[in-house]
């Protein structure tokens, strides 16, 4: 903001000093070059507005998914653990999601699918959702734990 707001000031005050000579000479009536000079500069200033609204406002930091919040902040990883009726009732968007890890032989991803097995509640799972820049998930990681039978009354 500071960069932006003294380029402004340098701009308008080195304006002054070039339509200065033209305002004193011609001042009873307004001329065709200091409106067009004006003009010039009043649309320079509202297309370099407009240009960084479009470039660094908060529309250019959504995806195309519906919903997305367009963050600007996110986490880059998010962990999520889900107990058994989670996963029965849990939302079918962490289920869509692509798998994160490349092949399943994956020496680096078979360390964090262990500890995320040791993290997991029984009967449930642990997810850990990788998210875009904008907060939104992309890709997920997901280890199971211990399968636990249910208890049966005699």
């Amino acid at each position: 903001t500071f960069l932006l707001s003294s380029y402004f000031s340098y701009l308008f005050h080195s304006l002054s000093l070039l339509l200065s000579p033209l305002i004193s000479t011609q001042s009873a009536s307004f001329s065709l070059p200091f409106v067009s000079y004006l003009l010039g500069c009043t649309l320079f200033f509202v297309t370099t507005l407009i240009s960084i609204e479009f470039c660094c406002g908060s529309r250019s930091r959504k995806c195309e998914k519906p919903g997305c919040k367009g963050l600007k902040k996110a986490l880059e990883f998010d962990l999520q653990l889900q107990t058994e009726d989670c996963v029965k009732n849990g939302s079918k968007e962490i289920d869509r999601l692509p798998w994160k890890g490349g092949s399943e032989g994956n020496p680096d991803y078979e360390c964090l699918r262990a500890e995320l097995r040791n993290m997991a509640p029984p009967n449930g799972r642990a997810v850990l959702l990788f998210r875009a820049r904008c907060g939104c998930p992309i890709a997920k990681l997901e280890g199971w734990g211990p399968k636990r039978g249910r208890r049966h009354k005699k």
